[in-house]
């Protein structure tokens, strides 16, 4: 059967782009209305649902499990082939947008809404791939599952809880990376670095009152802020000085206390290098002032031990090796508490396989400071001549003609871990932008097309007869 796969996207183009939109307009952030019909919140099980209602639409089998997760089945054969996708989002700040994130609209031939790169851009791109395949009357020698989770942006719980219940499939990708193709990702850890409060003494030119920034641990801080008791005088002069310095935007209120608020450059918590955190700039202003003894353990512990060093060098947690690269630290969650005697650091870690990072922490000693590891997950791999790899490899060159990028390891853990045999293929092409997770996200509806006929000539290679 011989099929122009990218004619047949350009046939399902207006659909597409319809669900998408319609899909993008669904807030479907982790919510706190949680109860048993809305597990993750309103937001992800309206998201969850809407996506599981195309697939009805178009006459296919749904299966809605939990409320956490669902799939689309379409095929036949014993053997299951998963396409994992996710309909949840990371938090917007609404002021750094410049048009609404859920409300999409076409730029310069890019769709600007937060989820248009992660996840659901990707994930309709997938869909709408099986669908043309199907429409066309292929004769599938596999079943093929579009599984689609609501809660991987903070924890997976929503394909763990699926995986309890149905099928692994045999093999299958996520398409939520970057094109060529992730054959493995690092392990990760989580950790908190906790201050030890201890009775106050000594003179002070300013009482921390609290210190507050991140929402996720996979993001870096965007924006942070500081409450302090003290002397008003200078305080402005001295934080416009800092942010001059630094080229960085923020402001001061003076009520019946000091409040700070300084903002930096979300990025995707796997690649804190490319962000500024927030939070650490604001310690370094705040290390400057003279703080209590409390507020100055904690400041100028971050700002001595984590601030601008994404690899881990200041606590000597550094590592490399030539596969999988560098070990990375994102400071995704702060959080200081003066009345309720709370100090923490949560920071998300990406690490080679080969890396024992426990071991190294519980190595470090720190006068004030507790390290406590709160999560880990074992590095994840498919072997670069596996035919899952090859394959999907071969029909990514064809379209793009890219002979240049290889497969490669990623620092970002995706929904590829959760299956027996998967890989992350897409959506991100190389050299361009990467706006998962920042403000203005998009995704250019050229690579929407494209990338739909990539996964539907891999797809069909893979799991129809030819």
């Amino acid at each position: 059967m011989t099929i122009d796969f990218k004619q047949e996207v350009l046939n399902h183009k207006e659909d597409l782009l319809k669900d998408l939109f319609d899909l993008l307009s669904v807030r479907s952030i982790l919510g706190t209305d949680i109860t048993e019909e809305t597990p993750f919140g309103s937001g992800p099980r309206e998201a969850l649902d809407l996506i599981l209602s195309f697939g009805k639409r178009d006459g296919y089998k749904t299966k809605l499990v939990e409320n956490k997760a669902g799939h689309i089945e379409v095929g036949q054969g014993e053997e299951l082939f998963g396409i994992l996708g996710h309909v949840d989002v990371v938090p917007v700040v609404e002021a750094d947008w410049t048009s609404h994130p859920f409300k999409p609209e076409i730029r310069d031939g890019k769709i600007f809404a937060r989820g248009s790169l992660d996840d659901k851009g990707p994930t309709m791109a997938a869909y709408y791939a099986v669908k043309l395949l199907d429409k066309l009357g292929v004769k599938w020698n596999k079943r093929v599952r579009v599984i689609v989770g609501s809660d991987e942006e903070t924890g997976f719980r929503c394909v763990e809880a699926y995986f309890k219940h149905e099928e692994q499939p045999a093999s299958g990708f996520t398409p939520d990376a970057m094109f060529p193709l992730v054959y493995a990702e690092k392990a990760r850890a989580t950790f908190d670095h906790k201050l030890k409060f201890v009775s106050e003494d000594g003179e002070y030119n300013y009482k921390l009152v609290k210190f507050n920034g991140g929402q996720v641990l996979n993001m870096v801080i965007a924006s942070a802020k500081a409450e302090l008791e003290g002397e008003v005088a200078d305080i402005k002069e001295k934080f416009e000085k800092f942010l001059a310095k630094e080229k960085l935007e923020g402001e001061v209120k003076v009520e019946n206390t000091i409040k700070l608020t300084l903002k930096g450059k979300a990025a995707h918590g796997s690649t804190p290098q490319y962000g500024i955190n927030g939070a650490t700039k604001l310690a370094e202003f705040l290390s400057t002032l003279g703080l209590d003894h409390n507020g100055k353990n904690f400041v100028d512990y971050i700002v001595e031990k984590l601030a601008n060093d994404p690899f881990g060098e200041k606590l000597g947690i550094d590592y490399s090796d030539d596969e999988m690269g560098e070990a990375t630290y994102n400071y995704g969650i702060l959080e200081y508490d003066l009345e309720r005697k709370i100090g923490v650091v949560s920071t998300d870690c990406r690490h080679p396989k080969k890396f024992d990072l426990v071991d190294r922490l519980n190595g470090i000693n720190v006068d004030n400071i507790d390290i406590e590891v709160t999560s880990t997950k074992e590095a994840h791999y498919v072997p670069k001549d596996d035919e899952l790899v090859t394959t999907l490899m071969d029909v990514y060159r064809k379209h793009t003609g890219d002979t240049k990028n290889d497969a490669f390891v990623l620092g970002g853990g995706t929904y590829a871990r959760c299956l027996k045999k998967g890989v992350a293929f897409g959506l991100l092409f190389p050299g361009k932008e990467d706006t998962m997770h920042q403000a203005n996200e998009y995704l250019e509806v050229e690579d929407l097309l494209l990338a739909t006929a990539i996964y539907a000539e891999g797809i069909y290679k893979l799991c129809c007869e030819q």
